[in-house]
């Protein structure tokens, strides 16, 4: 079932209770087909694909393998790395807008789309007034 982490209610829902929604103000939002030309929500033309994969816990299974480095003599680090690499690899990718930050995930992401890229979002970023 695909979800829509939406930035401008702050809920996840499906895109049939998307199309519904009072607190978006955008009751047709989904009824086209999504092609990630621009975004559904704030209509950006600058998306991007990503792993859909907790960081976290990618550092949290190093962090382990390295603990246990003394005791294994490195064994553990390189089992560790390949669960790692394998858990990545097996998690599917999602797709996020850079203005708006609304994650689309558990769907086709089109070839089109690139990673994301450092450059592309620090255009996005807003800009402290102080300078």
């Amino acid at each position: 079932m695909s979800q829509l982490d939406c930035e401008v209610c702050k809920k996840t829902k499906s895109f049939t209770e998307a199309k519904k929604c009072n607190d978006c103000n955008k009751s047709n939002l989904f009824e086209f087909d999504l092609d990630f030309s621009e975004c559904p929500v704030c209509g950006c033309k600058h998306l991007y694909y990503k792993k859909d994969f907790n960081q976290a816990v990618g550092c949290i299974i190093i962090l382990i393998g390295a603990l246990l480095v003394p005791w294994t003599y490195g064994i553990s680090l390189i089992v560790l790395s390949i669960i790692d690499l394998l858990l990545y690899r097996r998690i599917k990718d999602s797709v996020e807008c850079y203005q708006c930050k609304s994650e689309y995930k558990n769907m086709a992401v089109p070839k089109g789309l690139n990673p994301f890229d450092h450059h592309t979002a620090e255009l996005y970023e807003p800009q402290d007034e102080q300078q």
